[in-house]
């Protein structure tokens, strides 16, 4: 076998990859291969994984690159003979050629299995073509629908050899075989496929003129509907089924566009109402908008089920963006025109658009009940009555008649009044095509709170952080601590598994043999994990618990070595397994001391790696002292006195705390009830642990010696008070980064995405950190915050992992906020790993009671300008529950907004309407805030009008008009009256210079 080990690695490396070297070096070789059992073929599994990559170093670190593709195509043909279904991992090396060679020679029983696994990354890299190929030849049994959907967008791109040259595409492919169209297409309409991507390629390539006519899959098929290819009803009906699919957004989008490219008659249209009017339970808005459009161009025909439709469209009101809505606007007044019982049904139900924070929806609702409603009529305006405190002071102008003295304009001043009398002719069908098409729908209510808010005074109350109700429960006894740990890869809180692995430490004492076989199973789970996960956090902590299982199996001192066999065989399953996966994911069951992820050099998690060591060591050690740092308090608080009293028992059983374990429980104390906490040290603590308490707690006490554990004296000192570099701390050999690296207070500014990147529509911000290089040699790797400052993205990966590492930081997330801005904060395109990690660190802000420094600002702020709806929504939460409870900055905010802004990052209108959903009339506290917050922003805007300025001017002007302000600002009334020269400005700045 070694003479075969070595055969191969020359063989390999030396193999030129040509039709010649394939016949007679290649193909020879696997024959002999074949002539061996399988048992000693794959003894050469690890030796092929090896040869995959090429290892080297370079500016001191390790580096591996993958081998040429002539060894791979060597190697992958070698794997094929060898390898089983899971551990064939370089199948998509072996081309179809190659494996038609392989197939009479060695055809495995999992060779059907594996072609149709969705779930995989390694596959053969076959097309359409030749899959049906090997369907004919017999080699391959069935071809999964989902698999047909995969390959089949391709089958109509015809590559061009030269590597530089465009493709050319051919629509004719899909009638070369009968089952494509009579089968195999209806696959595309039930799973997740690549068709919107390969027909844009084939649509440019139609304009470039590479093709004569339009050889798109969506262009074909609507040839064949009208060909007889295709049956034209059922096309139809099954691009309707998919918008109740869960496909992504943009499969939904591309099957409305297809939808539109069938160009469907009155009649067919007439005919598929029912189905039309499910979509609009679809989640997306461009279906609806778009069969919206399609509903609108029969309106008007004789068979238009419009009371159902009425009905139906309610549910759009809440959800759908403006242009939908004008649709559904323009919809009814078709109605209205030809059926007159409909006008106040009509009229009802347009009174939904007073929900939104629109001036122009509510003026066109308005103008509609002016014209058709009945003024006399009870019922409308009792429902007029209850929408009567959402309307703008215009919109309630336009419906005086319809009851006088409760629906009038707040304000008599004759400018307003003429303003609100003033008819709509702004909003023109010119928004359909401009307004939020792609925005998807927002499935929250928005209805705004009761208007009694407005007159509510707000007091600023600081909330307690250690309740009753936020306690955290230890387990009871040693059966509830089995039970939790038998959850603990299933636990959703990071503060549930914390308590988990300080419960090991209590409860180990009392566990037994048969216990430990209770335990089995999540042992095996862990096994499982550290053989397949790919997300570092989840690796770490089934390593740390295969660590602790290992300390049975060295304990065991049976007979029969229960405990031992039982390790014995996760060990063994583990290399097994993990030999197998190839050089670059060695993990062979690793002890926890040499845990590192598996794809970078992130060390983000290092410090929770050695404060789990230092769980190891004292289970093994006999020690069950408690972890310091353990949370009291969701979502991360340790309560004060209850450090205290664990400090004390290291002391009485003179016991050094793990220095990890000290600094995160003082990075977590909760800095309350201190009077009382101060008491308690002075009782129970002595030297160097009462000074470090009392130093924590007492605004008045300074650093006093020894300093036996600088790390958390630092701590101690950032928590307290991390604007000041204490004079004391500076000796430390601990103490070597510029002070606002740890407290993460960073300048930054725009960075500009490189050409001809795959992120040239991706917006960051640059954070002024040490260069990576630089950070290395100055980090002494003792405290917690060092492990976070090197710029990768891959440090953090997305927010499956903020929530473990924000809870390290409860009292003070700067400096991992500034992480999570340089590398998620895309402004533009950004990727799904963006929106989930901004979500995340925004829901993490609202759950702490810190107050919020220039980086959390700063998020706060990019996050109000952000794409995506939900982080947007999450951030006007934060700013709303930050000033309730006194944490914000509100002019900070103001300036950041506007600094963001005048980087031309985002578009002013993704503001505006956050404000109007979630930040307008939440109380008459919020609306003096947002005022202050306004001012200073619009204050803040480039001289020249930017996008968007007239609807956050009017905005503006409604909110001043509520808080009975005017415009006192020096430098915004300057803006105004500079402003008040654009013709488009002109009205509302005038407006606001009369207040």
């Amino acid at each position: 076998m070694e003479e075969l080990k070595k055969e191969l690695e020359k063989l390999s490396k030396a193999y030129v990859d040509t039709p010649e070297n394939e016949e007679k070096i290649l193909i020879p070789f696997i024959k002999r291969l074949l002539e061996l059992p399988m048992k000693d073929r794959r003894k050469l599994l690890p030796l092929i994984r090896e040869l995959q990559w090429i290892k080297g170093r370079f500016a001191g670190f390790s580096s591996e690159t993958t081998c040429s593709a002539a060894r791979a195509h060597f190697l992958s043909a070698v794997q094929f003979v060898c390898a089983n279904r899971r551990e064939m991992d370089m199948a998509y090396h072996v081309k179809f050629d190659m494996l038609c060679k392989l197939l009479p020679l060695y055809n495995p029983t999992w060779m059907t299995d594996f072609i149709n696994d969705d779930k995989t990354w390694f596959n053969f890299d076959l097309n359409y073509e030749e899959l049906m190929q090997l369907m004919d030849m017999g080699y391959l049994k069935e071809i999964a629908p989902s698999r047909i959907a995969h390959v089949l967008p391709w089958i109509t791109r015809i590559r061009n050899k030269n590597p530089k040259g465009d493709d050319t595409f051919n629509s004719e492919l899909l009638l070369k075989r009968d089952i494509t169209l009579k089968e195999h297409i209806w696959t595309l309409f039930e799973h997740e496929s690549i068709i919107g991507y390969q027909d844009d390629c084939a649509k440019n390539a139609y304009k470039k003129g590479i093709t004569t006519r339009d050889e798109s899959i969506s262009a074909a098929l609507y040839r064949f509907s009208l060909d007889g290819h295709l049956d034209r009803e059922q096309l139809l009906r099954a691009t309707l089924a998919t918008f109740h699919r869960s496909f992504k957004k943009d499969m939904a989008g591309w099957f409305a566009r297809f939808f539109e490219t069938l160009q469907p008659t009155a009649g067919e249209l007439l005919s598929l109402q029912e189905e039309i009017m499910q979509t609009f339970t679809s989640s997306y808005t461009k279906p609806v908008n778009i069969m919206l459009q399609q509903l609108k161009s029969i309106a008007d025909e004789e068979g238009f089920r419009y009371q159902e439709f009425i009905e139906r469209a309610t549910i759009l009101f809440f959800s759908s963006p403006k242009n939908s809505l004008l649709t559904i606007y323009s919809i009814f007044e078709k109605t209205v025109a030809q059926h007159s019982e409909m006008k106040e049904p009509c009229c009802i139900t347009l009174c939904q658009l007073f929900l939104k924070k629109d001036e122009s929806l509510q003026k066109k609702a308005a103008n509609f009940i002016s014209k058709y409603g009945d003024a006399s009529s009870s019922n409308l305006q009792e429902t007029l009555q209850s929408y009567q405190p959402e309307m703008f002071q215009s919109v309630q102008a336009i419906l005086t008649s319809f009851k006088p003295q409760s629906i009038e304009p707040q304000s008599t001043e004759p400018h307003l009044a003429e303003e609100a009398n003033a008819t709509d002719t702004s909003v023109t069908e010119d928004i359909l095509h401009t307004e939020g098409e792609n925005t998807e729908r927002n499935s929250t209510d928005e209805n705004s709170t009761d208007n009694s808010l407005l007159s509510e005074e707000l007091s600023l109350e600081a909330i307690r952080i250690c309740r009753e109700d936020n306690r955290i429960p230890f387990p009871a006894d040693k059966e509830d601590f089995l039970f939790q740990l038998s959850r603990l890869f299933d636990m959703e809180e990071n503060w549930e598994i914390e308590t988990t692995i300080a419960a090991i430490i209590a409860f180990h004492p009392q566990l037994d043999k048969e216990d430990l076989n209770r335990m089995e199973p999540i042992f095996q789970r862990a096994a499982n994990i550290v053989a397949n996960s790919w997300e570092p956090y989840e690796d770490l902590l089934a390593t740390f618990l295969l660590e602790y299982q290992r300390l049975w199996a060295q304990t065991d001192n049976s007979n029969t070595g229960v405990l031992r066999n039982m390790f014995t065989r996760l060990e063994e399953k583990l290399k097994g397994i993990d030999k197998n996966r190839g050089a670059y994911d060695e993990r062979s069951f690793k002890r926890l001391a040499n845990w590192k992820p598996g794809y970078s050099n992130a060390t983000c998690f290092t410090p929770i790696q050695q404060l789990w060591l230092n769980v190891i060591r004292q289970i093994k050690g006999g020690n069950s002292l408690p972890l310091l740092s353990t949370p009291t308090h969701t979502p991360a608080y340790l309560q004060a006195t209850k450090l205290i009293r664990r400090l004390a028992a290291y002391q009485e059983a003179g016991k050094k705390p793990c220095s990890w374990d000290f600094q995160l429980a003082i990075a977590r104390c909760a800095l309350e009830d201190k009077e009382e906490a101060i008491v308690t040290a002075r009782q129970l603590l002595q030297d160097e642990y009462l000074h470090l308490c009392l130093f924590l707690l007492d605004e008045n006490t300074q650093p006093e010696p020894p300093y036996n554990h600088p790390t958390a004296w630092i701590a101690a000192g950032l928590v307290k008070a991390p604007e000041t570099e204490f004079e004391a701390f500076k000796s430390f050999s601990c103490n070597t980064l510029p002070h606002n690296h740890l407290t993460g207070d960073y300048e930054w500014k725009e960075v500009k995405p490189k050409e001809n990147s795959y992120e040239t529509d991706r917006r960051l911000l640059q954070l002024d950190f040490h260069k990576w290089h630089k950070y290395i040699e100055r980090n002494s790797h003792q405290l917690w915050q060092e492990h976070l400052i090197i710029n990768s993205k891959y440090n953090m990966d997305d927010s499956r992992y903020m929530e473990p590492l924000l809870c390290c930081y409860p009292n003070r997330p700067e400096p991992l906020i500034a992480q999570i801005i340089s590398n998620y904060m895309a402004f533009g395109s950004p990727q799904e790993d963006s929106k989930r990690t901004l979500a995340c660190a925004l829901r993490m802000l609202l759950s702490f009671h810190c107050p919020l420094k220039e980086m959390s600002l700063l998020l706060l702020s990019g996050s109000l300008l952000f794409v995506d709806k939900t982080v947007r929504s999450y951030a006007a939460e934060l700013w709303v529950e930050g000033l309730s409870t006194g944490r914000i900055n509100n002019h900070r905010v103001g300036e950041i907004l506007a600094r963001l802004i005048n980087m031309e990052l985002a578009p002013l209108k993704r503001f505006t309407t956050q404000v109007y959903e979630s930040m307008y009339k939440r109380s008459a506290f919020h609306n003096r805030q947002l005022e202050e917050l306004l001012t200073v922003f619009i204050s803040g805007l480039p001289d020249k009008p930017v996008t968007g300025l007239k609807q956050l001017l009017e905005l503006y002007l409604e909110l001043l008009t509520i808080n009975r302000s005017k415009v006192t600002n020096e430098q915004l009334l300057q803006r105004l009256q500079e402003w008040a020269t654009n013709s488009n400005l002109k009205k509302v700045t005038t407006s606001l210079n009369k207040l």
